[in-house]
């Protein structure tokens, strides 16, 4: 796919160098996606639901660089995570743990009674495509489950390396959480192999949270066709049913699906590469500034997200001090997350954010942390 020039298409809407929201989700929306929530209520059993849907499902696909199916659900990304399990998997399951989020998928793989061994990996550093071939040369497993770009530390794995091993040493199904990595970087469901590849609507996809999308492979439905018991509400093989009548089984998320349709074409305007080389560019603003100004990154350099830097402030700065100066000028940032809450930062780089926004937060980032430190005791007495 070739680049497109900027003259071509403005993936800002003309809002370039004006956001202010630094969350690391729910991420700042378009005013023209909000108004799209507005559009009129209808029967989801009707022909004017259909063709909605039906837009919908076109599109979605070439998001996951797909030739099969992909899907909506009203629930957030956790609730394909479990339909994933409960549809496709009796076990064992490999679930690989390197954050908050990838840890609590392989604590959901547990309570819903599975086999489960944990591979951990320290939070803030990724998994190892060698850590996982290990653990598969050890015992058969039926399903992995891999967190791409683990959101609560601002940490992305060589997913693409991951998925190999698994598909070269087993013949395990390979379900990957893309959450924060759908839309701000490669990836690749057919050419990696992705079984069930999941994402929310409240991050690079720009959109308000509530609903999930996700991709489904032929293995996975082969998978829960042989399953007797899948459940109901996240039964995958009803969603891939209804998805052929451009339906969804269940009572669906009308206000959220107008404006996914507003905004998948919005993505698909930009072009994917385009738009993952502008979460890219945002990343290296990051990268250049943060040494010059005293911030550290959590991950080490070649495993910082695209999407969402977790960073140290200078020393001598709170956080949470610093967070709250932001507010006061006008700013959204983001909080450290789980372990990590209390003594760093989060700037969520994605969606519709342009690079001039992140620049200008940088800039206030800095200077509310030289006014702490200048009035803080040791900086009184410089």
């Amino acid at each position: 796919m070739a680049l497109m020039s900027s003259t071509t298409f403005d993936s800002t809407s003309g809002h370039a160098g004006q956001v202010k929201f630094f969350n690391p989700g729910p991420v700042w929306v378009r005013p023209e996606v909000l108004q799209a929530l507005g559009g009129p209520m209808m029967s989801h059993r009707s022909a004017a639901f259909s063709e909605l849907y039906g837009r919908i499902l076109q599109k979605l696909p070439k998001l996951f660089r797909t030739a099969g199916q992909a899907h909506t659900l009203a629930t957030s990304a956790t609730g394909v995570w479990e339909a994933a399990l409960v549809s496709c998997v009796e076990g064992p399951v490999l679930a690989c743990c390197n954050g908050a989020f990838s840890d609590k998928w392989g604590e959901m793989s547990q309570r819903l009674g599975l086999d489960t061994t944990i591979l951990k990996a320290e939070w803030g550093k990724p998994i190892l495509a060698d850590d996982v071939k290990k653990r598969l040369a050890e015992r058969k497993y039926q399903a992995v489950t891999v967190v791409h770009n683990e959101t609560s530390t601002g940490t992305i794995s060589d997913l693409p390396a991951i998925a190999k091993v698994v598909h070269e040493s087993s013949d395990a199904l390979l379900f990957a959480d893309v959450v924060t990595s759908l839309a701000a970087t490669r990836v690749e469901a057919d050419a990696w192999g992705l079984d069930v590849a999941v994402c929310g609507s409240q991050k690079a996809m720009a959109l308000p949270p509530g609903i999930a999308v996700f991709s489904v492979s032929e293995k996975a439905l082969a998978a829960a066709r042989a399953k007797k018991h899948r459940g109901l509400y996240l039964d995958l093989l009803d969603v891939e049913a209804f998805g052929k009548k451009s339906q969804n089984p269940t009572t669906p998320s009308l206000p959220l699906l107008y404006a996914m349709d507003v905004q998948l074409d919005h993505i698909l305007a930009e072009g994917l590469e385009n738009r993952w080389a502008r979460h890219h560019a945002m990343l290296a603003a990051v990268e250049e500034w943060a040494p010059k100004a005293g911030f550290r990154f959590l991950p080490e350099k070649g495993s910082h997200s695209p999407s969402v830097s977790s960073l140290f402030p200078p020393e001598g700065v709170s956080p949470e001090e610093l967070n709250k100066a932001m507010k006061k000028a006008g700013f959204t940032p983001g909080s450290g997350y789980g372990k990590f809450k209390a003594t760093n930062i989060r700037i969520g780089h994605m969606g519709d954010v342009d690079v001039a926004s992140v620049k200008n937060v940088l800039a206030a980032y800095e200077a509310e942390a030289a006014k702490i430190l200048a009035a803080s005791p040791a900086g009184a007495k410089a």
